[in-house]
C-alpha cells in the first residue's frame, strides 16, 4: 500500500511575490493616495512598479486619474491589497498562509 503525503505545500516569500506579478493591486501610500494597477516588478527595497495605474484620493469613489506606469517607493507604502477574485491568487494566498 502506497502512502500519500498530505502535508500542505509550502512556498517561500520570493515565490509568493512572484505569484503576484501581473495581478491587480490596491496600494495606499503615505500621502493618502490610492493606486490601483497591475504589479509588474519589485526589488529588495520594497519599491513597486505598477502598470496601468489609476490614482484616487482617499477613497476609490470618484473620478480616477489615469497614470499608466508608476514607481512607488517602498518607504511610502502604507498598505497593499491584492484582488482575490482570481482563483489562482486565492490558491496562492491559501498556500502562503499555511506555510507561515
Amino acid at each position: 500500500m502506497a502512502t500519500v503525503n498530505t502535508s500542505p505545500t509550502t512556498i517561500t516569500d520570493k515565490e509568493f511575490v512572484r505569484g503576484l506579478i501581473n495581478k491587480m493591486l490596491r496600494v495606499e501610500i503615505s500621502d493618502g493616495r490610492i493606486l490601483i494597477g497591475s504589479l509588474l516588478c519589485t526589488d529588495r527595497d520594497r519599491n513597486l512598479i505598477i502598470g496601468g495605474a489609476a490614482e484616487y484620493w482617499n477613497t476609490v469613489q470618484g473620478e480616477p486619474r489615469l497614470l499608466g506606469l508608476v514607481m512607488v517607493p517602498g518607504k511610502h507604502i502604507v498598505s497593499i491589497c491584492v484582488d482575490t477574485s482570481c482563483s489562482d491568487v486565492t490558491k496562492l494566498l491559501e498556500t502562503y498562509d499555511k506555510s507561515k
